[in-house]
């Protein structure tokens, strides 16, 4: 190996290493934090008011909001670590579309905390799946990811058998009964066996109203799941914040 390739490994490894910038805007730390303290001032957690059952932040503690009342029947609870905003949102988008995977591992240390807290104590961890097509275009899957890193830190098997056989829009651009059609038939579970009785926990980066994961969760009921929970980066919160 020639010297000018030594330098450029060891300037990648220690001078430019990730472990040595703030996640969020770069800045140079020294203190093996993960952010500088302008910018961990500023992170979103989702520790105030939230929706009992879906985890989304709201004006006021409450079992179930205007978004998930008698709609998220199937999943059973749902929590998020932040709430959708500025310096996560930025952060969740450039691990999604910018291929900076590293900031997984931050984002992983954050879901096994929410797991532990709520006592999930699950059989099975899965993700919400992209089609193959999907999967060309962007080469890899960011829930996939969060979940095998979950699954290895808290020694949970990742289920893998979860299928999106179906091309479907953002579900963020569409009205309420779009996304309901937007989702039949997305889905499919390829070992049944495995889900039956078991109680499994869905991982994904984002929860904007919750349909995919409520959608995802009914196609592992119907396979004989009892328990499915959702835990994810961050939530967006009901828009009437109720």
């Amino acid at each position: 190996m020639k010297v000018i390739d030594k330098i450029k490994i060891f300037c990648k490894k220690y001078i430019f290493s990730s472990d040595w910038r703030c996640l969020s805007c770069g800045k140079e730390i020294f203190k093996n934090e993960k952010f500088c303290e302008e910018c961990f001032k500023k992170l979103p957690f989702n520790d105030g008011p939230i929706c009992d059952h879906c985890g989304r932040k709201v004006v006021s503690f409450t079992n179930y909001c205007s978004t998930c009342r008698e709609k998220l029947l199937s999943l059973d609870k749902g929590r998020s670590v932040f709430s959708y905003e500025k310096p996560i949102s930025s952060m969740i988008k450039r691990l999604k579309y910018g291929n900076q995977r590293f900031l997984a591992e931050y984002f992983i240390e954050q879901l096994s905390f929410i797991y532990l807290k709520n006592c999930f104590n699950a059989n099975l961890i899965t993700f919400v799946p992209m089609t193959k097509k999907a999967m060309r275009r962007r080469g890899y899957n960011q829930s996939y990811i969060l979940a095998k890193g979950l699954s290895e830190r808290l020694n949970v098997k990742l289920f893998e058998s979860v299928e999106k056989i179906k091309e479907t829009k953002r579900q963020a651009t569409l009205t309420k009964k779009e996304r309901q059609k937007n989702l039949v038939g997305a889905f499919k579970i390829t070992d049944k066996k495995s889900v039956k009785d078991k109680t499994i926990v869905i991982v994904d980066d984002v929860t904007t109203t919750g349909a995919t994961a409520e959608v995802l969760a009914e196609r592992l009921k119907s396979a004989g799941a009892r328990n499915v929970y959702l835990i994810t980066v961050a939530s967006l919160p009901p828009k009437d914040k109720y």
